[in-house]
Parts: structure tokens; sequence; C-alpha cells
């Protein structure tokens, strides 16, 4: 079950890293590193929804948070871009959305989509139906989990909450 939520495509040069937002925990080191490994010098980051605690600064918000991460693991300022959308992304389709928006107004071509392993699957489904309008060529490369991967993640709670949660939310994609 989890290997089938896990895609990685072959990893090529590409216009941009598009970083998704939600897990702070893995996915901008992981853009970090194809960063480091020269697929590209700009990681586009969509901006997060601002919830009320970090609209008053109790809670950083995810956007924000990846930002510093991606800064503090030595990626220059000037090759990140956060980009905006209308009050802030709030799912994977909204993302998906972002991109085709930058992607219309830029005309990039290929992108390296980098969000959770488990996510990867659903994502791309997402991505190819938003973008299919598009010309871009989109890779995903999926940052791994720092507890578990597709072969031990029913060992893991937080494992099998994560594989539960992305069977149920592609249900949801498919029915709605």
């Amino acid at each position: 079950m989890g290997k089938f939520l896990v895609v990685k495509d072959p990893l090529s040069n590409v216009d941009i890293i598009y970083l998704l937002t939600g897990d702070v925990i893995s996915r901008p080191f992981h853009a970090v590193e194809l960063y480091r490994e020269n697929y590209t010098n700009t990681i586009v980051v969509p901006q997060h929804e601002l919830n009320p605690a970090e609209e008053l600064g109790i809670y950083p918000n995810p956007t924000e948070a990846a930002v510093k991460v991606l800064i503090q693991k030595g990626v220059n300022k000037s090759d990140i871009i956060v980009i905006d959308f209308d009050n802030g992304v709030t799912s994977t389709t909204d993302e998906a959305i972002a991109l085709r928006r930058y992607i219309n107004k830029t005309k990039i071509k290929n992108v390296i989509i980098v969000t959770s392993a488990f996510h990867s699957f659903r994502a791309k489904y997402i991505f190819k139906k938003v973008l299919k309008v598009t010309s871009a060529n989109i890779i995903m490369s999926p940052a791994p989990h720092r507890k578990f991967d597709e072969t031990n993640w029913w060992k893991f709670e937080e494992g099998l909450i994560y594989c539960t949660n992305e069977y149920l939310k592609f249900i949801h994609y498919l029915l709605f």
C-alpha cells in the first residue's frame, strides 16, 4: 500500500523546483538537496493561507517556515520566489493552480515538484489534471520521511496516519 503512494520520477535539470507547503520537517530540506545538486538555481514556494495565530506572529506560516529553512541551509535568498495566491493556498489543488498561473506568466517548461513521499502520487494526479492546459513537464521528487518509508510505514503510528490519510484524500479527489 505504501509503495503505490510514492512516485519518484527520474531527475533532470529544470527551470524551477516547486516546493509544496505543509511539511517543513522534510520538504524544504529535500529541496535544498536538489538545489545543491544543481538541478536548478530557483526554488518557488506558494504563499500559504495565514491562520489567526500566524497573523499574530505566534506561530510561523508554512511558507515562511519553509523559506527560513531554505535560507538557513544555504539557498541564496535571491534564488527563492514566493508566489501569491488570492488568500493563500489551502490545498494541493490550490498549489497546482498557483503553479499554473506562474507557468502562464513565465513560460517555464520543466519543474521538479517537491512534496512528501506519501503525498507524491496524489500530488502528481492533481498537478497533471490542473496543468494539462500547459506544456509544462513535471517531475516528482518525493521528500523522504525521517522515521519511516513505503517499506515500513505500518510499524509507526505516524506512518499509519499518513498512509490512511492519503488514501482517503485520494478517494475524496476522485469523487469531487
